[in-house]
Parts: C-alpha cells; sequence; structure tokens
C-alpha cells in the first residue's frame, strides 16, 4: 500500500514539473517582429552576436543568452518581444525572463518555422 501511495505522489510531482514546465510557452504567441504591436514594446534580441549581423532588428536591446543573467536588469520595461535564433534559446529565454517578473507578450526566430504566426494580436 506504501509503495503505491509513493508511485502515486511521484507520479503527480512529475505531471505538475511537465504541466509547469510547458504551458507558460504556449501562452506566448510567435509574432512577426516588423508589426505595429512589436515596434511600441521593448525588443529584446537575445541571439548571439554572430547570427545578430544577418538581420539587426532596429530598436532592439541585444541582450545574447549567454549574459542575459548578468545584465536583465538593463531592461526598461516589463512588456518585452523576445528575438531569437533557435527555439531552445527562445525557451530557455522566456522562461528565465518569465521567472524575473518581465510579461513576454510575443517572440521571432530568425528561421521562422511557425504555422500559425500573428500579425495582429491585441495585447
Amino acid at each position: 500500500m506504501l509503495l503505491y501511495s509513493l508511485l502515486g505522489i511521484s507520479l503527480i510531482a512529475i505531471v505538475v514539473f511537465l504541466f509547469q514546465r510547458n504551458i507558460s510557452l504556449k501562452s506566448v504567441p510567435c509574432i512577426d517582429v516588423n508589426t505595429s504591436n512589436v515596434q511600441s514594446q521593448v525588443v529584446v534580441d537575445i541571439r548571439d552576436y554572430n547570427n545578430i549581423s544577418k538581420e539587426l532588428v532596429s530598436d532592439a536591446i541585444v541582450i545574447p543568452i549567454a549574459y542575459l543573467k548578468r545584465y536583465y536588469h538593463e531592461i526598461p520595461s516589463k512588456n518585452v518581444h523576445v528575438v531569437a535564433s533557435t527555439k531552445l534559446e527562445k525557451n530557455i529565454g522566456i522562461r528565465f525572463l518569465q521567472k524575473n517578473g518581465f510579461r513576454v507578450t510575443g517572440y521571432s526566430l530568425s528561421e521562422c518555422t511557425c504555422t500559425n504566426k500573428s500579425a495582429d494580436i491585441a495585447f
């Protein structure tokens, strides 16, 4: 009986962990960085410096993902839009910013594979 209760508790802990880990990113939409909604927000570019030179986003705060922990306090607004190069970089950056009190309203990928990219999302 004790074994079943321990197994049940560990299963619940795993489900809660996976839910918290994945649900926060599902609410962040993929938005084109050139839309008018994004231009009025703070754009944080977390790509590496060698990837930024290919497609520079105007008026973006450039903080590579490796330096985000050190320099996130330099982001002036709590509503941000994240520009990343890969899905892994996007996930790490969004989770870190959300954990530190930022509201990530959207993201853009350099090589976007979004099938439901939205240009008009009301915030």
